[in-house]
């Protein structure tokens, strides 16, 4: 079974939770972050217990899912976001991706990153198709994620364009579930699933039918048509969107802000409070538009190997964030 994530922390999850849970638990590692104290070693001992304690409970409780790590592919491209025009992943990704990391100091390493990542996502998709075309079987893991969701749309399109005959399944992150002491979890994507939990969700996966491969690809070829900035899930149906989409959010968190923030802080809160399923470089980059536009001052800049984000700004006089 060829298994198929949309980001590289469901791909790696999804490895371990092959053989997650198989024989005897063997302890694990903890590490702690003290908010500016150091903790004494009866704090450090007590976190340790506890996390070993926890880890025991998921090591012990997983359904390991089987299969081959050499079965799993990442294709992390981020399609919900820029250029569509083009299905293939070539200069169009290559080109959001480096938007997205301008974010980060630029250095060699940098574009060099980006590069593996093309050529990882092209080696990919072509494996996926050549082992199809010879009927293995494919499931693809998706959820209402923006990304997680294009890419299972995309990845449609490319299998009906081949007519590949290799079955194809897919299994959707439901939008929550009930947890362990009577609480309700949801997650953002597959990216938050712990190793041990994946083989739960194996029943929940549907084949995809012909009449949904066409669906989903003509879907795909209308979005490439209109070719917004941005495209998300709305009321059950994949839009496009303007590049405004989520100001909303991100400016009624900046209006609660004092007249000196670290943006830094923002940034965390709207991704913790919204769960929107983007990450902190969309949100940076329209922060950038707003200190283009006027609306804050920049009074501190980021240390070398920080974000660009990790700085203090100031809401400019006479400017209004909403």
């Amino acid at each position: 079974m060829i298994e198929v994530a949309f980001s590289q922390s469901a791909c790696g999850s999804l490895r371990m939770a092959q053989r997650y849970g198989i024989g005897n638990y063997t302890g694990s590692s903890v590490a702690f972050v003290a908010n500016g104290q150091t903790p004494s070693k009866e704090e450090l001992e007590a976190a340790q217990r506890e996390a070993d304690a926890r880890a025991r409970r998921e090591w012990e409780n997983a359904v390991p899912l089987g299969g081959n790590p050499g079965d799993v592919f990442c294709i992390d491209v981020a399609w919900s976001i820029g250029d569509i025009a083009d299905s293939n992943i070539g200069d169009g990704r290559r080109a959001v991706l480096e938007q997205a990391s301008c974010i980060w100091p630029t250095d060699a390493d940098t574009h060099s990153n980006i590069e593996k990542s093309i050529r990882s996502a092209q080696s990919a998709l072509q494996t996926i198709l050549d082992r199809a075309a010879q009927g293995e079987s494919v499931r693809i893991w998706y959820s209402y994620n923006p990304d997680e969701m294009c890419g299972f749309y995309w990845l449609l399109s490319k299998m009906k364009a081949a007519a590949t005959p290799g079955s194809i399944y897919a299994v959707k992150l439901p939008e929550w579930e009930y947890s362990g002491e009577n609480t309700l979890c949801t997650y953002v994507g597959w990216g938050e699933m712990e190793p041990g939990a994946w083989g739960r969700y194996v029943s929940l996966q549907q084949e995809v039918k012909p009449p949904l491969l066409t669906a989903c690809s003509m879907r795909w070829a209308q979005l490439q048509k209109e070719n917004a900035p941005l495209r998300i899930y709305l009321n059950g149906r994949l839009q496009s969107a303007p590049e405004t989409t989520y100001d909303s959010f991100i400016l009624r968190e900046l209006s609660a802000q004092p007249d000196e923030f670290v943006e830094a802080h923002v940034i965390g809160t709207i991704l913790g409070k919204y769960q929107l399923g983007i990450g902190d470089a969309w949100i940076a980059l329209r922060i950038e538009q707003f200190i283009r536009e006027g609306m804050f001052e920049v009074l501190t800049t980021p240390e070398p190997d920080r974000p660009i984000y990790s700085r203090r700004l100031r809401k400019s006089k006479g400017k209004q964030s909403v």
